[in-house]
């Protein structure tokens, strides 16, 4: 793949690179300038960390770390894509309208945590009822508009494409892609820095298929969808990735700031937006297999809980059990970045197998 990939560059303009590492520092920059605006306002606010009772004991010192930090990141994204990105294409309308909605869901619930000083936050009927009208919304606009002659399919890796006949299968996978994801983000946002990481890799490999399906000669060779708009999916990932990188400077261990469910619900859902406009769905379950690992460990934990009794972790999601069982944070969050590298890296590898060559 590298190699082919390495043939085509000459169809890629050099300035083109460099202005997108451009973006990429610039957006770095801005992020950590907002945060430097945001964090002080965020700590006279009060607008702390509230623990759950049950968390381990190690979480007790982050009672006081402010959250809402993913007002930055939100910010720096909004302000960033109508500086670098053509606002016109309809795949970033379907996006900024995810990212504003799923904020204020998001905020609403950190603000109802922290004014009431409580873990609820939104019950989670509301959550769901306002997740689930927001990205159903956008799932009927994309097949009303039929914008790219959109092809109901879902592709398999390893193996290749299987055309879906329904519709109405569509937009319940899809559903349950934008909702599921922007959750499973925001049940892994449990450590310090363990989320934000795992972002920049899905959002690289994002970016790579975004980038091959613009391209017509490319996307032929790996014998996936061109879709011509996905072109400024790119330059938003590359935002993503400058963002999330912005943020780690104030989310590292430890932590000085929390993204709360501000950042993790836009964030998450975005994400799995785009996977589902470059027909790249499945593929997101394996680069971004630690978001899914998390949220079956928490199904798990319930289900096994409510039928027999018993729990099969000592704490969901999955990071609290090896908290529980010794391990360090900073151990924990390290091996998980690895993981999640390696889940990158096998997601790309698989697109050699859609093509025939």
């Amino acid at each position: 793949m590298l190699v082919r990939l390495i043939n085509y560059y000459y169809h890629i303009n050099t300035l083109n690179i460099y202005i997108l590492c451009i973006i990429l520092l610039i957006t770095f920059s801005i992020t950590i300038f907002i945060g430097y605006i945001i964090f002080p306002i965020l700590v006279n606010l009060n607008c702390k960390q509230v623990g759950r009772h049950y968390y381990p004991k190690s979480h007790k010192k982050k009672n006081n770390t402010p959250t809402m930090g993913g007002i930055i990141i939100n910010i720096t994204i909004i302000l960033s894509i109508f500086l670098w990105v053509d606002y016109n294409n309809v795949f970033i309308q379907y996006i900024l309208f995810l990212l504003v909605g799923y904020s204020i869901i998001g905020f609403m619930d950190d603000y109802y945590k922290i004014r009431y000083n409580n873990t609820q936050g939104l019950s989670a009927i509301k959550k769901y009822f306002w997740q689930s009208l927001l990205s159903i919304a956008v799932i009927i606009c994309i097949l009303i508009n039929n914008i790219i002659s959109y092809k109901l399919l879902i592709v398999i890796p390893f193996i290749g494409h299987i055309k879906i006949c329904s519709w109405l299968i569509f937009v319940i996978l899809s559903y349950l892609i934008i909702v599921g994801t922007s959750n499973a983000v925001n049940l892994t946002d449990g450590l310090d820095g363990l989320v934000t990481v795992p972002i920049i890799f899905t959002s690289i490999g994002l970016l790579v298929l975004s980038f091959i399906t613009s391209n017509l000669k490319l996307s032929k060779y790996f014998n996936i969808s061109y879709i011509n708009l996905s072109s400024e999916l790119v330059v938003l990932c590359i935002i993503i990735i400058g963002v999330s990188l912005g943020f780690l400077w104030f989310n590292c261990y430890p932590a000085k700031l929390f993204m709360g469910d501000v950042g993790s619900l836009p964030l998450g859902g975005i994400i799995g937006l785009i996977s589902i406009l470059i027909h790249q769905e499945s593929l997101l379950l394996i680069m971004g297999g630690l978001f899914f690992v998390e949220t079956i460990s928490v199904i798990i934990q319930v289900v096994f809980f409510k039928i027999i009794g018993k729990r099969v972790f000592l704490m969901a999601p999955i990071h609290h059990h090896f908290e529980l069982k010794g391990y360090k944070e900073q151990l924990i969050v390290v091996r998980v970045w690895i993981i999640c590298f390696i889940l990158l890296i096998l997601s790309l590898m698989q697109l050699k197998y859609y093509n025939n060559d």
